[in-house]
Formats: C-alpha cells, sequence, structure tokens
C-alpha cells in the first residue's frame, strides 16, 4: 500500500477522527490520503497556527491526541507556537510536517538551504516536543508512528513532530514486513502511591489549615477529577487551583477558593494558600513561579509543603528547601488517598468555614471596586450561558477577566493558552473544542489577540461552526499600557492610538465574513445577548471597553502576592488575618 495511505489509516485506528492543517506541495500525497480515507474529516484552515491551535483545543477540551499538519518551510514554522503550546501545558497532539524529498539533500556542513521551502523542523522544534524526527527510511515509519503516540500519550502528555519527506510519502510499503515500536513495561507504582498517599492523610489529620492545591495534572471529566472532589467533601478541604485547572469546579461549589496567581489569582485563593493555610498539599500542580511569584521563598512561608509531580524536573523547582515531593503520576495517589479515608479521619469544617468567610468578604470588597468593570462585563455574560459549553480564553486582560469573575458552571470547561500564552488562541482551540466536545463553544478574546487569528473568520463561516466570539474591545493592548502605567510613566509605545496601535470595526468585519455581529457597551446592553451566547451558529458580540480599564486585583512588582492592588483597607487585612 502507498505509505501516505499507511499512515492515515493508522490514524483511524488510533481513533482519530478529525484532522486540522493546510494544503501544501510538500504534504499533498499525505493530504490525498486524508480526503480517500472516510474515517477521519479533514478541515482547512487559513494559516497552519490556526490548525495548530485547533489541534490543540480539541486535546485540551478532550483529553484524546489530536492531529494537525503543514507543508514545509513556512507552514511548519507557523505551526510552532502551536508546538509549544502543547509542550507546556501538557497536551497531546502529533503534528505532521511536508518536506522535501530525500535525495535533494546535500551532504554538506553549514549549507543554508537544501532546497525550495526546506528548513530544519527537527532542529526547530527539538526544545518543545517530546519526540521529534525525520523519516528517511519508510521502514522505519510503523516504528516512528507508534513510539510517537505512545510518547504524547504516556507520562507527561505533550506533542510530538514527524517530518515527512515528499519522496517518503509515496513508496509502496507492506506494514506488516516493517519493524515495530515495542512500549516500554509500565513500572508498578501501587507501593510508592500507597506509601505516599498514607503520608498525606496522616499529613491532613495533623494539619489545622490545610488546602488541596489541584493542577492541570488532574485531567477536566476524568475518575481522577471526580474523586478528587469526592476526597474534598469527605474530609471538607479547600481547594485551590491553578488558572489552568479552573473549570473543575462550578464557580459556586462550597468547597471552591479560586485560583491562585502570583500576579492575577483571585485576591482570597492568595491570602488563603499564602498567609493561612499550614498545609498544602500538591496535586499536578506545578506551583511555578507565575503562581507563587517571582520571590518563592516568600510564599506561604507558615505552611507545609507536599507536592504530587509526575515531571521530576517539576520537583527540582523547590518552593521551600524542605518541601515533600513524590514523583508520581498523581492519578494513583488520589485514587489510594480516596480508598483509605475513614469515618475517623479528620474533617476541617471550621477551617473551611473560616476560608468561606475569606471569600465572602475579599469579594465583596472587589465586586465594590471601580476598576473591575470589565470583570462586572464577563460576569454578566457567564451567567447567559448554557451549561456544557467551553470556553476558550485569549491572552490580555481579558484572560485575567475571565479567569477571575467567569461563572464556570457545572458541565463548562474553560481552556487558556497557559505556559505559552500566546495570543491568537482562542478562536482556533474554540473550533477544534468544539469538534471534540459537539458543545457549544466560546472563544473570549480582546482585540489585539482576535486580530492574530482573524483570517479564520472563513473557517468559521465556511463550516458553520456554532462559534460565539466575544471581543472585549479597548482598542488597546490593555496588558501592557497598564504595564506601562506602572513601570514606564505612562509612554504608550505600541499598546494605544498615540503608540501606533489600533483596533477596525469587528462588527463589519465579521459581517463580510457572512457572520452576524452586534455591538454592546454596558452591563445594560448585555442582557440582550443572551440568544447570541447561547446560538446554534457562529455570532460575533464585540464589547467595547473602557480602553484605562485595569485587570484587578493586581500584585505589584515585588510585593507579597495576598496584598493585591487596589489594596484593601487595613483594618480588613487585619480582620482577615485574625479569621
Amino acid at each position: 500500500m502507498k505509505s501516505s495511505d499507511y499512515i492515515i489509516d493508522y490514524l483511524v485506528k488510533k481513533g482519530v477522527d478529525h484532522i486540522f492543517g493546510f494544503q501544501g506541495t510538500m504534504i499533498a500525497h499525505f493530504v490525498d490520503s486524508v480526503w480517500k480515507n472516510s474515517g477521519l474529516t479533514n478541515h482547512s484552515c487559513y494559516n497552519e497556527q490556526g490548525a495548530g491551535f485547533a489541534a490543540v483545543g480539541y486535546a485540551k477540551a478532550s483529553g484524546r491526541t489530536a492531529v494537525a499538519y503543514s507543508t514545509s518551510g513556512p507552514g511548519a514554522a507557523n505551526l510552532v507556537s502551536a508546538i509549544a503550546d502543547a509542550y507546556y501545558d501538557s497536551a497531546p497532539v502529533v503534528f505532521f510536517t511536508g518536506q522535501l524529498n530525500t535525495y535533494e539533500y546535500f551532504d554538506i556542513d553549514g549549507l543554508r538551504q537544501n532546497g525550495f521551502q526546506e528548513m530544519d523542523v527537527i532542529s526547530m522544534v527539538k526544545g518543545v516536543t517530546k519526540y521529534c524526527v525525520q523519516i528517511t527510511d519508510v521502514n522505519d515509519l510503523r516504528y516512528c508512528l507508534e513510539k510517537a503516540f505512545y510518547l504524547a500519550e504516556h507520562g507527561r502528555p505533550g506533542p510530538v513532530v514527524i517530518d515527512l519527506p515528499m519522496d517518503m510519502q509515496r513508496q509502496e510499503i507492506d506494514p506488516d514486513r516493517m519493524r515495530s515500536f515495542e512500549e516500554p513495561e509500565e513500572p508498578d507504582y501501587s507501593e510508592k502511591a500507597a506509601a505516599a498517599a498514607k503520608d498525606i492523610l496522616k499529613k491532613l489529620n495533623s494539619a489545622e489549615r490545610p488546602v488541596l492545591m489541584v493542577g492541570n495534572g488532574v485531567e477536566y471529566g476524568s475518575d481522577t477529577h471526580r474523586k478528587v472532589l469526592q476526597i474534598a467533601s469527605k474530609l471538607r478541604l479547600p481547594v485551590i487551583t491553578s488558572m489552568l485547572a479552573r473549570d473543575l469546579m462550578p464557580y459556586e461549589h462550597e468547597l471552591n477558593l479560586g485560583h491562585i496567581g502570583g500576579g492575577y489569582g483571585h485576591r482570597y485563593a492568595n491570602v488563603i494558600a499564602n498567609k493561612k493555610a499550614d498545609l498544602i498539599v500538591s496535586l499536578g500542580c506545578s506551583l511555578c513561579k507565575r503562581q507563587t511569584t517571582t520571590k518563592t521563598e516568600n510564599f506561604a512561608t507558615a505552611a507545609e509543603i507536599v507536592r504530587v509531580e509526575i515531571d521530576p524536573k517539576e520537583l527540582e523547582r523547590k518552593i521551600h528547601d524542605d518541601d515533600i515531593g513524590y514523583c508520581l503520576d498523581c492519578r494513583p495517589v488520589i485514587e489510594e488517598l480516596l480508598r483509605m479515608i475513614s469515618g475517623g479521619d479528620k474533617r476541617h469544617d471550621g477551617w473551611l468555614e473560616v476560608c468561606q468567610e475569606i471569600k465572602k468578604k475579599l469579594t465583596e470588597f472587589d465586586d465594590s471596586c471601580e476598576e473591575r468593570g470589565a470583570n462586572r462585563l464577563i460576569d454578566e455574560l457567564s451567567k447567559q450561558l448554557d451549561e456544557n459549553a467551553v470556553i476558550c480564553c485569549d491572552v490580555g486582560q481579558h484572560q485575567v477577566w475571565t479567569s477571575q469573575s467567569f461563572r464556570i458552571k457545572e458541565g463548562q470547561q474553560l481552556l487558556f493558552s497557559g505556559g505559552h500564552g500566546a495570543m491568537g488562541f482562542a478562536l482556533p482551540a474554540a473550533i477544534g473544542a468544539y469538534y471534540a466536545t459537539g458543545n457549544k463553544a466560546v472563544a473570549v478574546c480582546g482585540d489585539g489577540a482576535f486580530q492574530m487569528n482573524i483570517q479564520e473568520l472563513q473557517w468559521v463561516f465556511r463550516e458553520k461552526i456554532p462559534v460565539t466570539m466575544i471581543v472585549m474591545n479597548n482598542d488597546s493592548l490593555g496588558l501592557i499600557r497598564q504595564q506601562q502605567d506602572d513601570m514606564l510613566d505612562g509612554l504608550y509605545a505600541g499598546s494605544l492610538a498615540e503608540g501606533g496601535f489600533s483596533s477596525p470595526d469587528f462588527c463589519r468585519i465579521a459581517e463580510a465574513y457572512g457572520i452576524e455581529a452586534v455591538r454592546v457597551g454596558d452591563a445594560g446592553d448585555l442582557e440582550k445577548c443572551g440568544k447570541y451566547m447561547n446560538y446554534d451558529r457562529p455570532v460575533l458580540i464585540e464589547v467595547i471597553v473602557d480602553r484605562f480599564l485595569g485587570a484587578y486585583p493586581k500584585t505589584h512588582f515585588g510585593e507579597e502576592m495576598h496584598n493585591q492592588r487596589p489594596y484593601m483597607p487595613e483594618e480588613l487585612m487585619a480582620d482577615i488575618m485574625e479569621l
């Protein structure tokens, strides 16, 4: 059979049902095989970055391995941001790139380019993949495919790249005669997991003010997700999440104490974690400086920290010198911990009530702040969205407003570009999330971020994808403008009109693509957006925001994470600390 047909047959056998990419000469045989195979659906983007982020959105929304492809050279280069996003946020994605025929290469060290649109893809992506390989012998194809999928899905998930020269796509092959990849025997970590769970339960029983810190290592909708909430419920433990794990609990859940963030986390989450807890049990959460602030040594100095983390390198990044770290998949540890809990274990009802009181007081303070007008807009929009929707958020002030104030309901997911922080993520990610789940998709963007992949409006129109696009338009790069106010004497280089930035009329652009659009300007107008939030067809909602509204609460540079701007009154701070 033809080698490209074999690749696509393999994808279908692995359960791949949607594939994202853009046609090109050096990937043409691969795409031809995609079109001939009725087992999966091809989706064409308008820039390869769109295809890559759609695949990442698919993987993040479903937990299943996604696939994207591009041609060589500039096509492959356009995929790199999505590859990096998948790597930093642990999303299993297999990327295929087309390449020059193997016989067109010269064995000349230092030669800048071997041929038209040739580029050393492997060297370029090596630092942001779990595995990357160029196929130079077609007999290695089966081995490389099997290895790629195994590595994408096992351990800490992540992206892999297979570079396919044109002649490697069109060879006649016999798959049964090819060497295969032997999956390594999975180590038995049951004893280590049980020992870790026993130690954690002992510490939870001894602690007076424990907190569960849950991160992206707990997959949304999984058995582990359900079990970790059962543990928290049985022991009455407050749960604080990372921003990426923000959707593990509905906004109104009694155990939900917000998401941590060194700069822009929920104020009450930061106070509880940093100043009130005496034990933090971190499950699948990196506790990076984005979560603990750059002055890590000041984080939660009164708390013992116990970490369960699958990546040994993350555990090398110490929070305290006496951290207790278990290099384990958190899934068996959570399972063992739930199994061990009995009626005799300590319940923390009193401490939970203290945390809820802190949340109530600080939420009331933040809601009263004039600076948080955009948060109120997000709050109102989120109330109108039905359950079982996937919300994909771009990067900028709107990300902060959304992570802080979007009222996640049961069954809703909230996806971010976390570690990579890529503008242009939300729209294509929402496309991928829709095809992964079949649920309503929402893209929350800023006017700057939306323009990064605005061309994918044609994809939305062409396939009639029911995505609601919310563009928070403050006619600025708001997060940069806010930083310029704090650090650069208000010189708005590249962030406002006077500094060389501007945005178009998004409603007119949407309408030019054949997509319905509506513009709103305040919370009162938002009430008429309910029908648009749940449309079964594409729609763009442009929300006009004052360009000088900020993202608050915010930790000012060098200060401790619990003491965010706008500063709470001293008497309120004293009251909180005495609880």
